[in-house]
């Protein structure tokens, strides 16, 4: 009997330790069980970087655990892409994407491609203007006729050789007809620090980032490059309908290294989602100036797809690649 009682007690205990086991390993297959890591591969400060660090914190909430903001600048935001390629896909590492990281595939720039990302999804779409300080010009035909009284000599800000924002100033300007010089900045907020120091005579940027100044007068916006006007700026008008066809704006997602457990992915996809369609960070977006947008998982997947197949005839036809 004593024999008995004693393989019930062992087998009871063997049977404990078991199911103490499990829920070990349930515990810690749950995510995210740690702080997620999201790389903004741009300057801090500038329109992208507000927005992101803005929607970052309706996503903690969605997920339900803290998001450790980080900027990598450099290279067209290729440095701090080329980063979380390289990084462990456990879903903690994450990368914010905008326009210029298909650039950086298409010029290959830093050794990835974007199939090297699984695509999680986008939370804003991000219009491109063309400005200039009001003091210098206040409409776009006398811009224009400077330029091309003086060709080579008016400079042109944009966001690194290649990207979304040289390639909308040289098609702003080949519409426009005039030649210029074109500098390069690490972010929006390097480029709006030169614009109103002077260092250089126009920008072509994110309008969110120089909303608050053309409101206030000190900078003119020669036109948007929209389908239509935008309500944060409805006095600035679109290029097209100014006479010169251009269209040409970025957009905000977030994608994480390729090859995310099914579960994780799932997870994230689901995440960015519900932040993408909470009232209080469409609210808060509208109020800072920033158009929301969302496409998740493989709709953005694709769109990324085929922004690359544009983004390579462009380079190509302005002689960039």
């Amino acid at each position: 009997m004593k024999r008995f009682v004693s393989m019930i007690l062992c087998c009871t205990l063997i049977l404990s330790a078991g199911l103490s086991f499990t829920g070990c390993a349930s515990k810690k297959s749950e995510y995210p069980s740690k702080p997620i890591e999201l790389i903004i591969p741009w300057t801090a400060g500038g329109g992208t970087d507000v927005a992101t660090r803005l929607f970052a914190t309706y996503l903690e909430k969605q997920l339900g655990t803290t998001i450790n903001v980080t900027n990598i600048p450099g290279g067209t935001g290729s440095v701090g892409s080329a980063q979380v390629a390289a990084a462990n896909p456990d879903g903690y590492t994450l990368l914010q994407t905008t326009f210029d990281f298909v650039t950086a595939d298409v010029q290959q720039l830093a050794g990835f491609t974007i199939d090297d990302f699984d695509a999680i999804g986008s939370f804003s779409v991000q219009p491109t203007v063309y400005c200039v300080l009001s003091k210098n010009w206040d409409n776009v035909d006398d811009y224009i006729a400077y330029a091309k009284a003086n060709p080579g000599k008016v400079t042109v800000s944009h966001n690194g050789e290649g990207g979304v924002w040289h390639q909308a100033a040289s098609k702003a300007d080949a519409a426009m007809g005039i030649e210029n010089i074109y500098v390069p900045y690490d972010g929006s907020s390097e480029q709006l620090a030169a614009l109103l120091g002077g260092h250089t005579d126009a920008a072509s940027i994110s309008y969110n980032t120089v909303a608050d100044y053309v409101k206030s007068g000190e900078i003119f916006c020669l036109g948007i490059m929209t389908d239509e006007r935008i309500a944060a700026l409805p006095d600035t008008p679109t290029f097209k309908e100014q006479g010169y066809d251009v269209v040409y704006s970025s957009f905000r997602g977030i994608v994480a290294p390729a090859g995310l457990p099914d579960d994780i992915r799932t997870k994230l996809v689901s995440a960015l989602e519900a932040a993408a369609n909470d009232p209080e960070w469409q609210d808060a977006a509208e109020k800072g100036s920033i158009d929301t947008w969302n496409l998740n998982g493989e709709d953005y997947k694709a769109f990324l797809d085929e922004t690359k197949v544009s983004v390579t005839k462009t380079l190509t036809d302005l002689g960039l690649i």
